[in-house]
């Protein structure tokens, strides 16, 4: 339960970094390359991750090509969803099972354009972000306990958790990345804050 607790608030204060301006790299700033405890897909653990994988234009090209065969086309787009008064239960039972193949199809042509050396990176990351979720999480466990049945102090807590787990797992990657991969995350990283704050009200993307 608190593993799911510290990767849901570190969800929540992630967000989609655009890309560093690199000679002959384009990152897809969001896209769940990740995988942490109970998430099979994660977007990036802090923001500007993705640019540690130094993904080449064909790279990003394929990847875009992948979505929109699989999640982003019309087909899958105009499946039911959950709300839609008009939706009957075996609708939206086969819209679930439709865009879960369609998301493991996309998953598997990632996999196949990641390099081997790109591959090895994401377990090590990986590997990193769950003990540092497992080594915060614990420490706060005392306090979730306390905190039990009140909504705004768990809320709050959730928060302060995220920010503790990120805070330490950008420290654990001074181990785990080299210093062109540390400077591409940083850039990135760096453009994406300077994006936000020139955009203060733009709504996110529905997924």
């Amino acid at each position: 339960m608190l593993a799911r607790t510290v990767l849901a608030a570190a969800a929540a204060l992630a967000f989609a970094a655009p890309a560093a301006a690199q000679k002959k790299k384009a990152e897809p700033t969001d896209f769940p390359f990740w995988t942490a405890p109970k998430t099979a897909h994660a977007k990036p653990f802090v923001p500007g991750l993705n640019a540690a994988l130094g993904l080449t234009p064909e790279q990003v090209e394929k990847l875009q090509t992948a979505r929109a065969e699989t999640v982003d086309s019309p087909e899958v787009q105009a499946l039911k969803r959950k709300g839609d008064p008009n939706a009957t239960a075996d609708e939206l039972a086969t819209a679930n099972a439709k865009r879960a193949e369609a998301s493991e199809k996309l998953f598997k042509a990632v996999g196949d354009l990641l390099t081997k050396d790109q591959k090895a990176l994401v377990e090590k990351v990986n590997d990193a972000y769950a003990k540092v979720a497992a080594e915060v999480g614990e420490d706060f466990q005392p306090k979730f306990v306390a905190a039990k049945g009140n909504a705004d102090d768990t809320a709050a807590l959730r928060k302060e958790l995220a920010e503790a787990v990120a805070a330490a797992f950008g420290k654990k990657l001074d181990g785990v990345l080299s210093a062109e991969q540390k400077k591409a995350v940083e850039a990135a990283a760096a453009e994406a804050k300077k994006r936000a704050a020139a955009n203060p009200d733009k709504p996110k993307p529905k997924k």
